[in-house]
């Protein structure tokens, strides 16, 4: 049974903050004249991926104890020498004096998304994809990068992505600590979903996207149900993913047994 507690909170969002300072030297190695770069602020982390960067964020603050004004500050002033409004994303199980500062420095909510949980030994037998869907594990550099233009254009939603969007499907590509999982559709790119199995025992799902000529049918719980698999086979405890309130992907979700947790709210200084 999952209880969705404080202590399930602090271990998922130290996973973030952890994952932040690895993306930090990853992006530093792929774009050297970017400065990517992070700093430890109580308990959890700020990160900086270059100009234009979607997870430009700090996270997991709050998770070990209380937040002053001093540690909000060093986040302020982090993101305002790069030239950009400061983001925060936590969760309600932080330390109440992080909400206390953020609204006497004028920060305010901006943005929902719901963290879901699933047990994957209590999984059933998984079936395999629709007709006419392969899935692939992407073990070549031309798969992984192939895997992260679909995923950028998958996270545009229509049209062409934008250098922000290529830039974090390069850094998907990249991250080898993530198993990607590319959908096709006789043979063309259809869909992505990437899983990060971590020693805690928790397989971390994420990158979901389907390409708009290609939803409605049935592609990204395919690909849940398949990364799901890989976690009850790595032993994993918990497979986490995250997914914006009342969306057809938590529907999605909540259909194979994923459910929410906890919210995680971002703040904006404002």
């Amino acid at each position: 049974m999952i209880h969705a507690d404080a202590d399930l909170a602090r271990r998922l969002e130290h996973l973030i903050s952890g994952k932040w300072r690895d993306l930090a030297a990853l992006a530093g190695r792929l774009w050297p004249e970017k400065h990517a770069t992070y700093i430890d602020v109580a308990g959890g982390a700020a990160l900086w991926i270059g100009e234009g960067g979607v997870i430009n964020v700090a996270a997991g603050i709050g998770m070990d104890g209380p937040v002053g004004d001093d540690d909000i500050r060093r986040i302020e002033d982090f993101y305002a020498r790069r030239g950009v409004p400061p983001m925060l994303a936590t969760c309600p199980f932080a330390d109440p004096t992080l909400f206390s500062v953020l609204g006497r420095r004028g920060w305010q909510v901006t943005e929902f998304e719901n963290v879901l949980a699933l047990e994957p030994a209590a999984y059933p037998v998984l079936e395999g994809p629709p007709p006419g869907v392969e899935l692939r594990v992407c073990t070549t550099p031309e798969e992984r990068e192939l895997f992260g233009r679909t995923a950028a254009r998958g996270f545009t939603d229509a049209g062409d992505p934008g250098v922000e969007h290529i830039e974090f499907g390069e850094i998907m590509a990249a991250d080898l600590s993530s198993t990607l999982v590319l959908a096709l559709v006789d043979g063309r790119p259809a869909g992505t979903g990437s899983v990060e199995l971590f020693e805690s025992g928790v397989a971390w799902l994420s990158a979901d996207t389907t390409l708009p000529e290609f939803r409605g049918r049935g592609i990204q719980q395919a690909v849940q149900r398949f990364r799901v698999g890989m976690a009850r086979d790595a032993g994993c405890a918990l497979a986490v993913i995250e997914s914006a309130p009342g969306s057809g992907s938590q529907r999605n979700m909540e259909r194979l047994g994923f459910r929410v947790v906890y919210p995680h709210l971002q703040f904006a200084r404002v």
